[in-house]
Parts: structure tokens; sequence; C-alpha cells
């Protein structure tokens, strides 16, 4: 990117409302004028530079006890970047909500009752607990984006076309009713043997919460701050891959009986589909429509278990 007077910017990737799509190369300009992204990285220095914050947000999506330690270490670099206005800014606060979510994770979360009498209670506790953590993730996301001065471009939060909205809507009905049919027997070798109760139509409120709760910050967290502003850094098709990965090892915890690599290589699959729509569409629109619909069947998994 250059400035006013024509000089070429050294930022690592243009102004906070640039957005990407793979295959165009950097310099071109898509609807509106916006200029996309690069795929690969243009500046090695920044991109040597912004190794450390990715390796951090590696080491804490894998090994649990490092997470604490890594939020710290994150946030500290991330201030002392945006102090310095040093290219690496966007690198050093891309992974930072990440791993909020990711230190959340090491508090013990209040179980629902395991007779079904949380299933349809307004009050549930796994809706009302991952509704405090999507607060705190995308209250950091909101507090960068104000220190780095980026836009919701940035974020890939932008309107869909109208096919997209149509083809969102579909998606979300599908996932939704699929996951609650399908889902114990695609949980069974993670998570063990167990049955759904949708009896209570009323289910469907707490379970709401909890799927937009969840499905809005983890594609804000993953899709747009971590695979968008890392981007604009080391690259589009580098961020694709890296929060994919951190993605899939996010998912991995105690609580998996089965075969973890396993389950982080599927999750970690589903997180770079759902990078590539993003990119394809320019938008988070589409992943969170589908992401919120499969976390419906999830709450219903961890509030109305039947033996």
């Amino acid at each position: 990117m250059r400035d006013a007077a024509g000089h070429r910017r050294a930022d690592g990737g243009g102004d906070p409302g640039d957005i990407g799509r793979l295959g165009r190369p950097s310099g071109r300009h898509g609807p509106g004028g916006v200029t996309v992204r690069a795929i690969l990285p243009r500046d090695p220095a920044a991109t040597a530079r912004a190794v450390l914050p990715i390796v951090l947000v590696l080491l804490a999506a894998a090994i649990r006890e490092t997470r604490l330690a890594v939020l710290v270490a994150l946030v500290a670099g991330t201030f002392v970047a945006i102090r310095r206005q040093a290219p690496v800014r966007w690198a050093w606060a891309a992974p930072v909500p990440v791993a909020v979510s990711l230190a959340w994770g090491l508090i013990v979360p209040p179980a629902a009752d395991p007779g079904g009498a949380d299933c349809a209670s307004f009050l549930s506790p796994p809706a009302v607990w991952r509704l405090t953590e999507a607060v705190l993730v995308l209250g950091a996301v909101l507090a960068l984006a104000r220190m780095l001065g980026a836009t919701p471009a940035s974020l890939w939060l932008l309107r869909p076309s109208g096919r997209v909205i149509q083809v969102g809507v579909v998606g979300f009905a599908s996932c939704a009713v699929l996951g609650l049919l399908i889902g114990p027997a695609l949980a069974r070798p993670f998570f063990g043997g167990f049955g759904l109760d949708t009896s209570d139509p009323w289910t469907l409120v707490p379970a709401l919460v909890f799927g937009l709760a969840n499905g809005v910050m983890e594609e804000v967290a993953y899709r747009g701050a971590l695979m968008g502003w890392s981007g604009r850094v080391i690259g589009l098709g580098p961020s694709l891959v890296l929060q994919a990965l951190v993605f899939g090892l996010a998912h991995s915890g105690p609580d998996v009986i089965g075969s973890e690599l396993l389950l982080v290589a599927a999750l970690a699959a589903g997180g770079l589909i759902a990078g590539l729509v993003t990119v394809r569409t320019r938008s988070l629109a589409l992943p969170i429509a589908i992401h919120v619909a499969l976390d419906v069947p999830l709450y219903v998994g961890l509030a109305c278990r039947t033996p």
C-alpha cells in the first residue's frame, strides 16, 4: 500500500479495511475498490518477527499448562508493538482473543444437572458459561480493534451477498437437524455413548444462546482476528493454515476419551474449510451460520444427555 504522498508503507499489509481472496495477486482491487491481501508474505523481515506470537499461540493450544503465561506474553507483546506502531503489531494482536478463550478454558465450568433439569432452563450452566466467555473474547477483539484502528472488514465482518444468505439459512436448518439426529453417533468414539432428550421445545432457547455465543465467538476469534490480522503480516495462505491448526489443537482436552489426534485432525479440517469459505465469500456470515447450527446439538449433548 502507498500513503497519500505515494510512498510505499511498510506496515505489513495496507490499511485496516483490506480484505483478501485466494487466487488474486496483491495490488488488485475487489468490489468497492477494496485492496485484496497477498496470499504469501511480502515482507520477509516482518514475517520473521511474527514467528514468536505464532509459536506462542500454537504452544497454548497444544499444552494447557502454558495458556495463562502465553496470554500474558501476547498481551504484553501487543501493547509494546502497538505503542511502537511496529508493522508486526497485527501479528501480536491476532492471537490474543484466541488466547483469552484458551485461558478461560482452564477454569472448570459448572456442570449441567445430570438428570436433565437444566436442559430447557434459561439459566442453564453451559449456556451462561459460554455466553460469559463470548463476552470476554469479543470484548478483547473490540478493544484490540480500537487500538489497532482496524475496521470490521479486517475481521471479515462484511454483509454477505443474497445468495450467501440463502445458503446460510438452508445450511443452518440442515446442520442443526442432522446434528441432533447423528450427533451422538459421531461423538461416541471421542466422548462415549449417550442419548439426547429433545422432548421439551423450550430447550431451543438456551441451545440458541449457547450456539450463538460459541459460534460467533470462535469464528470472530479464529477466522476473523487470527486469520485476518495475522494475514496482513505473514500472508493470507499461511494465516489460513495457522488458524485451522490452532482451532484443531484448541479442541483437544481431558474430556476426550478416544483418539485426540483424530479429533484434532477433524476439527482442523473443519477450520480450514471455514477459513476457505470466509475468503471465498469475503464474509464470516456463512461460517457463523453453520457453526451456530452445529453448536445447537452440542448444547443438547452437554445439558440434555440421557444414559
